[in-house]
């Protein structure tokens, strides 16, 4: 795997780093020790205000965040981190992921989704083939 970047804009060393953004404090633990055990280092936030410290203050190659959380969502996050840190990838979670809202997530430049519940074994393999979003839409724009 070859990330778009790290959120300090340094080359990839030999460990992956990723940010998990959840307010279910169960699937930072789940996900986090399962990234652990197949050695990828990860640091858990609850919140997007958590994830945006934690990436001011390190280097990551990846986020994985919920979509739905209190206060900001994985949307408004994405917006920073994409704003801030252009290039890094974003995996977006959601247990309730429909049409509209994958549609407006692409439309901002997401293409990598994780539906709730998933498999890590899924996670593993979306993480290792991450896809690179080069084209942004609009959302609500006519199709060509």
């Amino acid at each position: 795997m070859t990330p778009g970047g790290s959120a300090k804009g340094t080359e990839m060393r030999g460990v992956l780093r990723v940010v998990i953004v959840d307010d279910d404090e169960g699937i930072l633990f789940l996900v986090g020790e399962y990234l652990h055990s197949i050695g990828i280092h990860a640091r858990a936030a609850l919140n997007a205000a958590q994830a945006r410290k934690l990436l001011a203050h390190g280097q990551y190659d990846l986020v994985i965040s919920d979509l739905q959380m209190p206060g900001e969502s994985g949307l408004d996050l994405f917006r920073t981190v994409s704003y801030r840190y252009p290039g890094l990838p974003f995996i977006l979670m959601s247990g309730n992921l429909d049409s509209r809202v994958k549609r407006e997530a692409i439309g901002m430049g997401i293409c990598n989704f994780v539906e709730k519940p998933f498999e890590l074994s899924s996670l593993k393999r979306l993480i290792m083939n991450l896809k690179t979003c080069s084209v942004r839409i609009e959302v609500g724009a006519p199709a060509a």
